[in-house]
């Protein structure tokens, strides 16, 4: 994909014949799931806003008298702080060209299935941003968490490797398994993410008695679970199995939309690519543009908390690793 790209006729030929079907055959697509699992602040008014994040708390102590006394004791002074998160709204854009024939000689509308792909690459790139930190192998904007939540999982020690041909249930749930760390940490886990291909690692686990601690039945319908925590499994590859596995605390994923996913059509104008060459003159060549944006900030706060006031080993994921 670049600059250069425009859809063709050849491209739109099975759109356009007779004696053929109008139904297109297409994946299901699916809406972001970090969206769906974090937690919405209010829209960006602005560009960014700043979040005042609990970063130490005060302290209490108890007051010693003078023995047989009742003169009173000294009272212990403590302080507490604050620390700023911004969250910044940036930018997901993208173009799509197509001749002004092949549209008035399709056989079904093609702006709606141009827009629910457009759609549904745009959430694969949120959940890749999101859980890995990168949008198609480039690294996210410095204002996004970087290296994503895995990597803010991994540099506060919360990782575990999934071992080869063994009994993976201590992994998950023993005493030094990924569930303890996170709750180490002051977190509950209430979401466990992974690609579609680690059902396989984890139909493997048992509880001390040979019983699976991870529940699947497709016929009641209902979300798997591994321990309670349901899991999420997405099919737009935003998550490959050298991912592993990221659980946590969902809640502890704020995100705020400064301008939801719109579409705007042109006729009129030049494409040009990042050396300012014009690709395709829109007016000239009768072609059609239609250009998606959407824009939002995305920020990991980690909160201090009772448990675990320090930040460096603190946070609300945890990762477990192929």
């Amino acid at each position: 994909m670049g600059f250069s790209d425009i859809i063709t006729a050849t491209g739109t030929d099975p759109l356009i014949p007779t004696e053929q079907s109008t139904e297109i055959i297409k994946s299901t697509r699916e809406a972001s799931l970090a969206l769906t699992l974090g937690r919405r602040l209010p829209n960006l008014a602005r560009g960014s806003r700043t979040l005042k994040v609990e970063d130490t708390m005060a302290s209490v102590y108890m007051v010693d008298g003078p023995s047989g006394t009742t003169a009173p004791g000294l009272k212990q002074t403590t302080d507490t702080s604050w620390r700023d998160v911004v969250l910044t709204a940036e930018e997901l854009a993208v173009v799509v060209v197509i001749g002004q024939n092949q549209l008035d000689d399709a056989m079904v509308p093609i702006w709606p299935e141009v827009k629910e792909q457009i759609a549904a690459k745009m959430a694969k790139a949120i959940d890749e941003a999101v859980t890995v930190g990168t949008v198609g192998g480039v690294a996210v904007w410095s204002s996004w968490p970087t290296g994503g939540i895995r990597t803010h999982a991994v540099n506060a020690g919360n990782t575990v490797a999934f071992p080869t041909g063994v009994d993976l249930y201590a992994d998950l749930l023993g005493a030094s398994g990924i569930f303890s760390l996170i709750e180490a940490d002051g977190f509950e886990v209430n979401g466990v993410v992974g690609a579609i291909s680690m059902q396989a690692q984890l139909r493997d686990c048992r509880d001390g008695m040979g019983n699976p601690i991870f529940h699947k039945d497709p016929s009641s319908g209902k979300l798997a679970d591994l321990y309670g925590a349901p899991c999420y499994f997405p099919k737009n590859a935003a998550m490959s199995a050298t991912t592993g596995l990221i659980l946590g605390d969902w809640s502890q994923l704020v995100y705020s939309v400064r301008q939801d996913l719109t579409y705007t059509i042109a006729t009129e104008g030049v494409i040009s690519d990042a050396a300012g060459n014009i690709v395709v003159n829109l007016f000239q060549q009768d072609a059609v543009a239609i250009r998606a944006v959407m824009r939002l900030g995305i920020a990991l706060p980690n909160p201090v908390n009772m448990t675990q006031e320090t930040t460096a080993s603190r946070s609300p994921f945890g990762v477990v690793t192929i």
